[in-house]
């Protein structure tokens, strides 16, 4: 067995002055150039792994993948060399942390986080435009400067499209489990779309501080992966707008013709949050100030009814731009749009009594009797552009439409994008 590098030994024109990083198979140190004295990370197979041939050609994979892949979002391969027995990859070195050890302090600011998916969507539709599958999106491999700089790093599993195919035997499931989409949960193909979803589950975290699945064991978030939905992350951080919410659910969705066919797409969804509004969008640490928590919480139950879960939402936004208790009543009532719901909001507010759900207006008679095959037709119509939490939207819009048109128009206000809008809203002419 070859002895393990240590630091102050030279390889080649590189000198080992320290340890970045350690996995399973591979070891990242930091080398400096004894002729340029620039620094660069230097990876290398673990002693134990040198003989392992899937490792090996894993890789040589790496090495020749990378070669191809020189973008800004994407640290650089510099060289590879060959010393002895052992093959060495020497790459940029990324003066930063890795977005894994940023999230130890809780999450990102939303713009941050926003901003740093958006860098790493460039690099992935750079790498899926020369038919390179990363297959392993994670906070750990997203490397993140002082100056804001985001580098997508370890292509070790990564999978070039048309490949022989040799790299992993069939069924086998490749990638780190708890940002793995279902496809490869289930040993399948991984395409663009896996990536983008790997990314969906990132940016959950990076804007909540917790991932969407977990569990105590492997099954169990393999089983939450496969059979369970996400919490929208609002509900861990009210202050992310509804729009942002159904992106990253999007990007989640299950079934991959249900998210973002590329990250382009992905990348220009995201685009329509301004920096502006994200940069003063942070988790609250404390109730908006001048209002006692317990009176906020009182307005979030009598508001539930009328509105649902975003109902948390709206009075913690609203809050902040209010001075009174009265100015913020009248604020969330002038939210609610059926006028039946609207009073019973007010009526709750004075009364101190939770409201029932609304009847129907008067104007309307009765309440709607919706079929359900057309409102099953309607969940999976807009799931197409909000991904799983679709069927929550249908089922508060409902409480308020008249008309299967009035609910669509109500449902396509939630769509980010025009074009998706019009779609959707041509669609329910079929």
């Amino acid at each position: 067995m070859l002895a393990e590098f240590q630091i102050g030994d030279t390889v080649g024109d590189y000198e080992i002055v320290g340890v970045l990083g350690r996995g399973g198979m591979g070891k990242v140190f930091q080398v400096r150039n004894r002729l340029s004295d620039r620094v660069d990370a230097m990876k290398v197979i673990l002693p134990g792994h040198e003989g392992d041939p899937d490792v090996a050609n894993r890789f040589l994979r790496e090495i020749k993948l990378l070669a191809g892949l020189e973008h800004p979002n994407i640290a650089t391969l510099r060289t590879a060399l060959q010393a002895g027995d052992r093959i060495l990859m020497v790459m940029e070195f990324v003066d930063g942390a890795n977005l894994q050890d940023k999230l130890g302090g809780g999450p990102l600011p939303l713009a941050e986080a926003v901003d740093c998916a958006r860098q790493v969507l460039r690099a992935l539709a750079f790498a899926h435009a020369r038919g390179v599958i990363h297959r392993d999106v994670k906070p750990p491999n997203i490397l993140m400067t002082a100056s804001g700089l985001v580098k997508l790093t370890d292509f070790g599993i990564a999978r070039s499209i048309g490949g022989d195919g040799t790299l992993t035997g069939a069924g086998m499931a490749i990638g780190s489990l708890s940002y793995m989409s279902p496809e490869q949960v289930q040993g399948g193909t991984a395409d663009a779309r896996s990536d983008l979803y790997s990314l969906g589950v990132t940016l959950y975290e990076a804007v909540t501080g917790r991932r969407p699945f977990e569990g105590d064991n492997a099954y169990a978030v393999m089983h939450a992966q496969l059979a369970g939905e996400p919490v929208p992350p609002s509900q861990w951080n009210p202050a992310i707008p509804s729009g942002l919410d159904a992106l990253i659910l999007k990007a989640m969705a299950r079934a991959p013709e249900q998210r973002f066919s590329t990250a382009a797409e992905f990348d220009n969804a995201l685009a329509a949050f301004g920096t502006g509004e994200l940069a003063t969008a942070t988790i609250p640490s404390r109730p908006a100030a001048g209002f006692d928590p317990e009176a906020l919480a009182r307005l979030e139950t009598n508001l539930r009814p009328a509105l649902g879960p975003i109902a948390r939402h709206l009075v913690t936004k609203t809050a902040r731009a209010c001075t009174s208790l009265e100015q913020l009543r009248q604020r969330l009532a002038e939210q609610i749009p059926d006028p039946s719901a609207r009073e019973a909001f007010l009526r709750s507010c004075k009364t101190g009594t939770t409201p029932a759900m609304p009847p129907p207006p008067a104007a309307a008679g009765t309440a709607p009797q919706w079929d359900p095959a057309v409102i099953e037709t309607l969940k999976r119509k807009l799931a197409a552009y909000l991904g799983p939490i679709a069927p929550v939207m249908v089922a508060r819009q409902m409480r308020s439409a008249r008309t299967i048109g009035e609910l669509y128009q109500t449902l396509a206000a939630e769509i980010p994008s025009e074009r998706d809008r019009k779609a959707f809203l041509g669609s329910a002419q079929g």
